[in-house]
This record gives C-alpha cells, sequence and structure tokens, in this order.
C-alpha cells in the first residue's frame, strides 16, 4: 500500500507538471497567434525641444505647465512649446535629480550637487542671489520635496531633513549615522510631517519635533501579500500616487510601469512602455499620464481607452478599409490582408494568394482597398488589381481588373465599380464587366438620384442612364476639388468628401450646404466618410470629426493625437453602437465615445512682457514713459488635449475696439502714442473651451511736449511772438503807409509843378504877344482863333491836371492843339505828323496825364527853335508793342550837344523844367505799377555824324495797373 500510495502521488505530480506546460504552451502559442493591443502614446524627446532624453523627475505647476528634470537641464512645456533652463539661467547645476511645485507656485528643483533652488515669476532663485536659500547648508544631495498642510516645506537628503517654514525659517533635523530606514512625508492626520526613523516615530510641527507612538502614526498602503511580492520582484525605480486626480498608483521600473488597482491593492491593473526605463509618472489636470524614461525622453498617454491592433508581421501595420457583417468586423490591410475581428479574437483572411496566382505586378503591396457586403452574406474585396466575392462557404471568385477605389450597389443588383482606370457595371453573380460608364480615372463612386456620380482627381461628374455627362465643377466651385468618398442619407442627402473644399452637402441635384475649418472641420482634406444616424463621422489628415448633421449650426467633436488616437490620418472609420472604429497607418484602433471622458482645460498664461527690449516683471498694469511705447508680450495657452492646437483672440483697448485672432504666443506693438490702454487677451483650445482672461492696463505718457504746461507755455510763447510780429508787421505798415503818403505828396507837388511847367508865364506872355500882334495887324480872324484855341488850352490842362491817366484820343487833341498855337506863333517854321497804330484802340488805351506835352516842348524849345535854315518837324507816332504800345517822339533839330552849347553862351529868359520833372513823376509813378513805364532818348546822326534830330521813346504798358494795396 505504500509503494501504490508513492506511485499515485508520483503521477498526481507529473500530471500536474503536464498541465501546467500544456498551460504555459498554450499561453506561448496564444501569445505568438494573437494580436496584441496597444496603447498610443504621444513621444517627446530632444528634436521635439526636451532639453535631455534621460528624465529624472516631471511635475505640474499650479498654473498648468509641467516641468521635467533632465540631465542636460530643466524643461517647461505648454503643450505646445518646450523651455528650458540651464546654468546660464541659473541652475547651480545642469543635471537636475528632483523637482516639486508647491502651492505658491515655486517649482523646486533639487541638483546633482549639495543645493537647492527653485523657479519663480520668470528667474531661478539658487543660493547665490536668494536670502532665504544663503540660510540653507546641505550636506547631501537633496532626494525629495514635500508640502505639508500648513505649507511648510520639507527636504529630504540621507543626512537629515531641512523644514522651511512659511515665515522663511530654516531648521534641521539631522540622522544618526546608524540610522537609514528613514520615512517622511506630509503629516496624514493633520500639520507639519511625519516622520519615522527606523522604530521610531515623529511629528515635525511649528517648529517642533515631538515623538509619537508609532501605533498613533498614520499606516502605508497595505498591500496584497501576493502583489507586495509581485512588487519586490519588479525592482521598482519610484512609486507615484496621485491622490488628486483618480487615485491611480503607479510602480515606475526598469521595464516600463505597472499601475495598481488601488481599491484592493492586490492586483496590476496594466502594464505601459514594457521595456522603457520609467523613472517617474504622472497625471496632469486633463488626467494625461506622462511617463518620464532614463533615454527616451518622455511620453504621453492621453486616454487609456483608445486601442490599437498593430500588425507588425505583415510588414504594414496601415488600415485602409472597414466593414462590418453581423458580428464580425473586416479591416483591409496591405499585402492582400483582411484582418476580421469578432468580440475580442483577432482573424486574418489572406486573399494574396489568388493576387500571386493570377501573376498581377508582384512588387505591389496589393493595398485592400474597397469591402462591400453584399446580399446573403457576402462580401466583396477590392484592392490593387483583384476584386474578390468571399461567401460564407469560402468560396472566392475572382476578377482581374484595374486598382480598385470604391464599390458601390444598384438598385438591380448591379455593382458601381469605380477603378484607377475607368467605373464601369459589374453582375456580383459572375463578377463579369456589363458597361463601362467612365472611361477615366475615377476616386470613388456612387448611384444616387437614378444617376451615376463619379468623382474624379478633377472633380465630380454626373452620369444619366443615357450617358449623359455633367460635369458639377462648372457649376459648383467646391467640387472643382478631389473626391474621396460619398454618404448618402436616407433623407435624401448627398454627403461628399473633398481633398481640399471640406464636405459638400447636395440634395435634388442642389448644393445645399457645406462644412469646412470654417464650422469647426479640422481639415479640408477628407478622406472617409461614415454615416450613422444623425451622425456623420469625417476622417481627416487631421484627425476624426464627429458632426451632428441634425442641428444647424452642425456641432462638431474632433478626436485626433491629443485624445488618444496613434495618427491624425484617418483611412477609414466604422461605428458599431459606442464603438469607433478607425483605420490608420498606425493600424486598428477602437475606442468607446462613452467612456472617452473630455477633461480638457485650457488656461491662459502671461509669460513675459518686454517694454523698450527691456524685460519687466509681470504685473496687472505698467506706466511707460513716452520713448518705452514699444510693447512685446508672450503668453501660452495650456491645453494638452490639445495638441497645440491653439488659438488665441486679443485686442488693445484705446487703440481698437475690433478682437483679432492669432496662432501666434508673441504680440508686438512696435510704436503706441500717448495714452491709456488695456490689452485683453483669450486661448481657446481644440475642444472649444475658452481660457481665463488676461488683462494688463498700460499707461503711455505723453512727451513734455505734449503735457498741459508745455502746451500752456508754447501757447503763451506763441501769442507772444504773434504780438510781435503783428506790432513789427503793424509798423511796417506804418512805414510804408507813410511812405506811401509821402510818395503821393511829392507826385501831387510834382503835378502842380508839372502844370506850373506847361502854363509857364513866358509860354503864356509869347501868347498874348502873337494875340496882340494879330490885332494891331488887323488881323482879327487869326487872334480870335489864337485866342480861343490858347483858352481851349488852358482849359483842357486844367481838367487834365485832375485826374491820374488820360486816353490817346484825348492826350492827341491836346497835343494837337498845343502844336498848332506853336506853329502859328513861331511862324509855321516847323510842321507835325501824329500817326497811330491801326491795333491801338485810343480810347481804351490809357497814359499818365501831363507825360508827353514836356518833351514836345523840349523839341521846339532846344531842337528846332535853332534850326538856321528853317523846316523844322516834330513826329509822334505810337505803335502796339508785346507789353502794351511805344510813343516815338522824333524831331530833326540840331540836337542835344548843340542845344546844351546854346543854353550856356545865350541867356535864356525861362529855363524849362518839364523833362526833369515828367521823369521824376515816372520814377514815382514806377514804384506804384506792376509794369513800368521807360523812357530812352537817342540823338539822332547822318552818316558823317552829324546830329539830325533827336528821339524820345516812351514804353507804356497796356493797361496800366497799380500794384494792390496792403491792407
Amino acid at each position: 500500500m505504500g509503494t501504490l500510495a508513492i506511485i499515485v502521488v508520483i503521477l498526481a505530480m507529473i500530471i500536474k507538471r503536464f498541465n501546467a506546460c500544456l498551460l504555459l504552451l498554450t499561453g506561448l502559442i496564444t501569445v505568438c497567434t494573437s494580436f496584441a493591443q496597444e496603447n498610443n502614446f504621444i513621444h517627446y524627446d530632444v528634436k521635439d525641444g526636451l532639453a535631455g532624453s534621460t528624465v529624472y523627475d516631471l511635475c505640474q505647476d499650479k498654473d498648468g505647465f509641467i516641468w521635467f528634470a533632465t540631465e542636460a537641464g530643466i524643461s517647461r512645456f505648454d503643450g505646445t512649446n518646450f523651455k528650458n533652463f540651464t546654468t546660464s539661467d541659473g541652475l547651480p547645476e545642469t543635471e537636475i535629480l528632483r523637482l516639486f511645485a508647491d502651492s505658491k507656485g515655486r517649482i523646486w528643483m533639487a541638483p546633482f550637487k549639495n543645493s537647492i533652488c527653485y523657479y519663480y515669476n520668470g528667474r531661478i532663485h539658487n543660493q547665490e542671489n536668494d536670502t532665504v536659500l544663503k540660510k540653507i547648508h546641505l550636506t547631501s544631495v537633496v532626494f525629495a520635496f514635500y508640502e505639508s498642510a500648513d505649507h511648510y516645506i520639507g527636504f529630504l537628503s540621507d543626512k537629515g531633513v531641512t523644514i522651511l517654514s512659511p515665515a522663511n525659517d530654516v531648521k534641521v533635523y539631522r540622522n544618526s549615522a546608524d540610522k537609514n530606514q528613514t520615512v517622511f512625508r506630509p503629516n496624514p492626520k493633520g500639520r507639519g510631517f511625519q516622520l519615522n526613523v527606523d522604530d521610531d516615530c515623529f511629528i515635525i510641527s511649528d517648529g517642533n519635533i515631538t515623538k509619537v507612538p508609532c501605533t498613533s502614526a498614520a499606516k502605508d498602503v497595505v498591500w496584497a501579500p501576493n502583489l507586495l511580492k509581485a512588487r519586490k520582484s519588479l525592482n521598482p525605480t519610484s512609486e507615484n500616487y496621485t491622490a488628486a486626480v483618480d487615485n491611480l498608483l503607479f510602480t515606475n521600473t526598469w521595464s516600463g510601469t505597472w499601475m495598481v488597482d488601488t481599491t484592493t491593492f492586490d492586483h496590476f491593473e496594466e502594464h505601459f512602455l514594457k521595456g522603457k526605463k520609467i523613472s517617474h509618472s504622472l497625471i496632469d489636470g486633463e488626467k494625461n499620464i506622462w511617463f518620464a524614461t532614463l533615454g527616451e525622453g518622455v511620453y504621453k498617454l492621453a486616454s487609456r481607452e483608445f486601442k490599437t491592433y498593430c500588425f507588425r508581421e505583415n510588414g504594414n501595420s496601415e488600415i485602409f478599409s472597414l466593414t462590418q457583417i453581423k458580428d464580425k468586423l473586416y479591416a483591409g490591410a496591405a499585402f492582400g490582408r483582411v484582418y476580421t475581428k469578432q468580440g475580442a479574437v483577432i482573424d486574418t483572411l489572406n486573399v494574396n494568394a489568388e493576387f500571386e496566382r493570377l501573376t498581377v505586378n508582384a512588387n505591389s503591396i496589393n493595398r485592400v482597398t474597397c469591402l462591400k457586403p453584399i446580399e446573403n452574406g457576402n462580401l466583396l474585396i477590392g484592392s490593387d488589381g483583384l476584386l474578390i466575392k468571399k461567401t460564407p462557404a469560402r468560396n472566392i471568385s475572382c476578377f482581374r481588373t484595374y486598382a480598385l477605389k470604391s464599390i458601390d450597389a444598384l438598385d438591380n443588383g448591379l455593382l458601381l465599380v469605380g477603378t484607377a482606370r475607368r467605373t464601369v457595371l459589374v453582375d456580383p453573380a459572375e463578377l463579369q464587366v456589363r458597361d463601362t460608364i467612365w472611361d477615366q480615372r475615377t476616386t470613388s463612386v456612387c448611384y444616387h438620384d437614378n444617376e451615376y456620380y463619379v468623382g474624379t482627381i478633377n472633380g465630380l461628374y454626373t452620369i444619366s442612364k443615357d450617358k449623359q455627362v455633367r460635369y458639377l465643377g462648372d457649376q459648383f466651385p467646391e467640387l472643382r476639388q478631389r473626391i474621396s468618398y460619398f454618404a448618402p442619407s436616407a433623407d435624401g442627402r448627398l454627403w461628399i468628401a473633398t481633398y481640399g473644399a471640406g464636405i459638400v452637402c447636395m440634395k435634388d441635384r442642389r448644393l445645399i450646404n457645406r462644412i469646412t475649418t470654417r464650422e469647426g472641420l479640422s481639415s479640408d482634406i477628407c478622406r472617409t466618410l461614415f454615416l450613422n444616424n444623425h451622425f456623420l463621422w469625417a476622417g481627416t489628415d487631421k484627425g476624426l470629426n464627429k458632426i451632428n448633421i441634425s442641428q444647424t449650426p452642425y456641432p462638431v467633436t474632433t478626436y485626433s493625437t491629443s485624445d488618444g488616437l496613434p495618427t491624425d490620418i484617418i483611412n477609414a472609420v466604422h461605428v458599431d453602437g459606442n464603438t469607433i472604429y478607425v483605420g490608420s497607418p498606425a493600424g486598428l484602433t477602437y475606442f468607446d465615445e462613452t467612456k472617452v471622458a473630455n477633461h480638457s482645460k485650457c488656461n491662459l498664461r502671461l509669460l513675459s512682457v518686454t517694454v523698450g527690449n527691456k524685460p519687466q516683471p509681470l504685473q496687472d498694469s505698467y506706466s511707460l514713459r513716452y520713448l518705452e511705447n514699444s510693447l512685446k508680450i508672450s503668453y501660452a495657452g495650456i491645453s494638452f488635449k490639445s495638441g497645440g492646437g491653439i488659438w488665441y483672440r486679443y485686442r488693445l483697448k484705446g487703440l481698437t475696439d475690433t478682437w483679432d485672432s492669432t496662432v501666434q504666443t508673441v504680440l508686438e506693438y512696435p510704436s503706441i502714442p500717448p495714452g491709456n490702454y488695456e490689452f485683453e487677451l483669450i486661448a481657446i483650445n481644440k475642444k472649444g473651451i475658452i481660457s481665463n482672461p488676461v488683462n494688463i492696463a498700460f499707461v503711455i505718457e505723453a512727451p513734455f511736449w505734449q503735457t498741459l504746461p508745455f502746451q500752456v507755455l508754447i501757447i503763451a510763447l506763441a501769442i507772444f511772438i504773434t504780438w510781435i510780429l503783428v506790432s513789427w508787421r503793424f509798423r511796417l505798415l506804418h512805414k510804408e503807409e507813410q511812405e506811401r503818403t509821402s510818395l503821393q505828396q511829392k507826385l501831387n507837388e510834382l503835378e502842380q509843378m508839372a502844370l506850373r511847367a506847361q502854363m509857364n508865364p513866358h509860354f503864356i506872355f509869347n501868347c498874348l504877344n502873337s494875340i496882340q500882334n494879330f490885332i494891331i495887324t488887323n488881323d482879327l480872324e487869326s487872334s480870335n482863333w489864337y485866342l480861343t484855341e490858347f483858352a481851349h488850352l488852358i482849359r483842357q490842362t486844367l481838367d487834365n491836371s485832375e485826374k491820374g491817366t488820360i486816353s490817346l484820343t484825348n492826350e492827341i487833341k491836346y497835343l494837337k492843339r498845343y502844336l498848332e498855337l506853336e506853329m502859328m506863333r513861331f511862324g509855321h517854321s516847323f510842321s507835325y505828323t501824329i500817326d497811330i497804330d491801326a491795333e491801338i484802340e485810343p480810347d481804351m488805351a490809357h497814359i499818365p496825364t501831363m507825360i508827353l506835352q514836356p518833351y514836345i516842348e523840349n523839341s521846339i524849345r532846344h531842337g528846332i527853335r535853332y534850326k538856321e535854315n528853317g523846316g523844322g518837324r516834330i513826329d509822334i507816332k505810337f505803335q502796339k508793342s508785346n507789353e502794351g504800345f511805344v510813343c516815338i517822339i522824333e524831331d530833326n533839330g540840331i540836337g542835344r550837344k548843340k542845344a546844351h552849347a546854346y543854353k550856356s553862351q545865350m541867356h535864356v529868359e525861362y529855363q524849362s523844367k518839364g523833362m526833369s520833372l515828367t521823369a521824376e513823376r515816372i520814377n514815382i509813378l514806377n514804384r506804384q505799377l506792376i509794369e513800368p513805364i521807360t523812357i530812352e532818348i537817342n540823338d539822332l546822326t547822318n552818316e558823317k555824324d552829324q546830329a539830325t534830330g533827336t528821339r524820345v521813346t516812351i514804353r507804356f504798358p497796356h493797361p496800366i495797373t497799380l500794384k494792390p494795396v496792403k491792407k
């Protein structure tokens, strides 16, 4: 019996080991034949702006920035850009081991040396530039920071604990050399910190350290024994417990991070980044999970709900098409593969054998671009050069054609098939071509409103049953773009995806609506569509869009890599209830949209304000001098769910009331005029969430020349200068008036003198002698005529003296009367002529009074009077000129030289002053005329240079115009 018992025990052990090996082998086979689901991470490294690839720690501050401690400095990330800090910015050491963000907004840093520092209000405070930090003397590297409930800061090193109070008092509690089992943390039960050293427990609070029974101190997390054993075998690098966000606990190891079930602490829920050396983990305010690695930068997991099947064994994970028959999902891939998913089981349907059997292009990757369910559960599979019908009995029929692009079913049972070369009608029974609808390259096809809709690279065509072709691009410019997909709805609308014009909606052959980036679409390049009840799903090159087409305007929800998708390029989409399947270059992704919570936030933070190229401390208002009127404002909208897709609205009230938009994170105002301004800024993330506003008041002081005292001074000075100028002007005008009065008085005197010269006593005496002689000789007729003419001359002279100017007609009458009297007095010893140019109107032409007579008198008295042989002659001519007219008085007397000799040798009873007075009158008149009167006197000679007379040329402007009188 003993031997039998031993045999039974041995057999039991063998069976148990066999079952274990079988289970292990089954597990290995399952692992080898199944396709693993993977989370979708976003990776940041040095190429993206991270300071270093080895990241020791990370934290998030109260403003929303995430900070990374690396071997090459500190990096601050706002979701779009990294800002790096090194020793040149104040770090004591480039390699930073630990980070901690306190409640005041300070970022504490522990470098790889015996010192600490922190970042606050735009600069790094270290033990050289900060008076508080100078009080702290460390003898070892700090490897942990904590903040208590009463806002004390504790630093833990291997030499003890340093406590910094809110009042900046420093106390140090050192460990003894033989005690090294230390637990330090904020007191879970109240104020201060809890410190456990080996078997002793202490509470540090209000500057005092008190020993307490360890039974009364807070206990550590109680791990289930099996999990505790597994945890120890993992050799963790660190553990991060996010009590504030979802109570998640991460155990970070040299081969990824394990997430602990914090409800029971008895198992690990999930394993992330297997094979990566993880130093720390963090959950941010938007519930993104961040993993810092040693050597590979940082990974961000936007959501654990997005899972992706990556088919790496196929050489290409890209999924090009999706469809579903009953509860089985079909996904078309490269190399003739169609993956099926039924529940959690993934299987592979390989149609590449048919492709190779037909000796089609061996270099083709044979993409399965079309999957179309037809009647009886059959499935049409279209690929690069092959159309296959799969039946439930797995009977596969093949039809060789060009690369398949699109398939649609007609009412009559035929198939409308678009290929890279043509569009044809195909009989689904035998896959035979019945007719060619379009003989050119096709991108997508659809049968709608009893017409064939054929999408091409050049736009959309419709073809009727009798093959009448109409190009819709001529009528609708939006339909000139490449057509990628059609999705007809039950209400008669046809949704059309385009490459560049967004989504176009048609009904009854009319374009009724359009959805573009203006309406919230993530991109106008749309690759695929899927219609599910009242929602239209659109795959673009910038993410997946869910559009509610039952409302107007259409609400759009966008999913992208920042939400958990592995890539933003969407090739295919299929919706099954709440589960969304997405085909992309990364593989097959699925997620439950009801479990993808929207934890998106948008925080707007001001980074810097620069005035006149000088950085300023951040504050709510600024008062700037006039020369400091150039502004540069840097800011950041923080939303890690947006993946950098943030835009900003801003305005500078006082300069403009209109809101402007930008995607830039820097605004510059190079020259702002003096005044009061308020800068307003908001950020809007890709989910449409509006951030907190930023408001900054600016007062630009006016320059001294625009201040009130200076303006009053300038006005007073202007009034004073004006008064001086006006006074000077009045004095000048008064002087001019005096001169003008003087001139007028002198002119009047000259006119009287000229009048007296013309009525000189000698001339009157001679005239009366002549009259007396006529009476004595009893020549009554002559005496009567002479007396009459003499009286008329005297009367005319008196009349003309009252006038400033006289017409040529009256002047000639006057001259003729004067010459006739002189001729009679001199016994007709000379003659005269008066000629006037036909172009001169004597009644319209005027000259100053008493101008010509003195020159004629001079010709008679000094030229002709002494002529020996008699026969004197005086010729008076009036000729037209460019400026007016010319008066020429020419005589044939003895000349001026000989007349002067006579005057010096003979006694002259009367010396005529008429010519000199006239010349002076003309000089005074010329000072009042715009165009002057000129006089030229020439002696006439013959060829023997003997005097033959005198010529006087007087040039008159026409009309005679006085200069305007200044008022």
